[in-house]
C-alpha cells in the first residue's frame, strides 16, 4: 500500500512539472496539491504498516539512571517506536517537492489574466510546505534525544505493582490499586482512570512497538483481573503477551 500510494504521488509530481512546462501551469497547481497529499498519504500508510512485537521483559534499572531501586525489577517494557529514515524522506520530499512543483507553476499563472488573486491560494500553500519539512525535522531532533547516552528510554512498562509512563522529562508511575479503570478513544489514545480526583494517566498506544490493541487488551486485563497480577515481571505473563501478539498477527 505504502508503495502504491508512493507510485501515485511520483506519478502526480511528473505529470504536474510536465503540464507546467508545456503551459498548463493551473493543472500544474492540481498536480502539485495532488502530489502532496499523497506523500503525506504514503507516510501515514508506512506508520501503520510498521510490524509489531510484543512487550519485552527488561531490568528495570535498564530504563533509569540507577540512582533509586525501582518498585519491581523486571518489567514488561513497550517501547516507543524509533524514527525511521524512510518516514522523514518522505515528509521532507513532501514538502519540498510540493513547493518546487508550486514554485514551477506560479510565473505562468500569474502572468495568466486575473492571476494576482492566485496569490491568495499560492501563499498558504507554500506555507504549508514548510510543515512536514518541520515536521521531519523534529523527528530526527526528538529521536535523537531520546535515544542518546544517557537519556531515559521512551516507552510504558506493566508489572507487578503498577504501570509506568517513561518520557524524556521523567516517569509517571501509577499503582494497580489506585485505578479504576481504562478506556480507548479515537487515534489509540488510552486512558487509565484513577479512583478520586488524582489525574489520569494517558498515552497514544499507537506510537509503540507493539500493536495498539495488546497495549489497551494488556492493561485492561490486568485491571480486571486483580489475582493475576503475580505473574507480571515473570516469564508467564511475557508469553501471555507473546500468544496474543500472534494471534493479533492473524487479523
Amino acid at each position: 500500500m505504502v508503495w502504491a500510494v508512493g507510485g501515485l504521488a511520483v506519478a502526480a509530481g511528473i505529470g504536474s512539472a510536465l503540464l507546467t512546462t508545456v503551459g498548463s501551469p493551473v493543472w500544474g497547481v492540481v498536480l502539485a496539491v495532488l502530489f502532496g497529499l499523497l506523500a503525506l498519504a504514503a507516510t501515514a500508510f508506512g506508520l501503520f504498516a510498521v510490524r509489531r512485537s510484543p512487550p519485552q521483559l527488561i531490568n528495570a534499572v535498564t530504563l533509569g539512571r540507577a540512582t533509586v531501586r525501582p518498585v519491581d525489577d523486571w518489567v514488561h517494557f513497550c517501547r516507543e517506536r524509533p524514527v525511521r529514515v524512510w518516514s522523514v524522506l518522505w515528509l521532507t520530499l513532501t514538502g519540498l517537492g510540493s513547493g518546487v512543483l508550486l514554485g514551477l507553476a506560479m510565473p505562468g499563472v500569474l502572468g495568466a489574466s486575473g492571476g494576482l488573486w492566485w496569490l491568495f491560494l499560492f501563499v498558504p500553500l507554500l506555507a504549508l510546505c514548510f510543515v512536514p519539512v518541520g515536521a521531519g525535522m523534529l523527528q530526527l531532533v526528538l529521536d535523537r534525544k531520546n535515544t542518546s547516552f544517557g537519556r531515559i528510554p521512551v516507552g510504558l512498562t506493566l508489572s507487578r505493582h503498577g504501570v509506568a509512563r517513561y518520557l524524556v522529562a521523567g516517569v509517571r508511575w501509577v499503582p494497580w490499586e489506585t485505578i479504576s479503570g481504562v478506556e480507548a478513544q479515537i487515534h489509540s489514545r488510552v486512558s487509565i482512570r484513577r479512583i478520586g480526583g488524582a489525574e489520569p494517566l494517558e498515552f497514544t498506544a499507537g506510537v509503540f512497538e507493539q500493536d495498539a490493541v495488546l497495549v489497551y487488551c494488556a492493561v485492561r486485563f490486568y485491571i480486571e483481573h486483580p489475582e493475576l497480577r503475580k505473574e507480571l515481571s515473570t516469564i508467564v505473563a511475557q508469553r501471555r503477551f507473546e500468544s496474543w501478539d500472534r494471534a493479533l498477527s492473524l487479523r
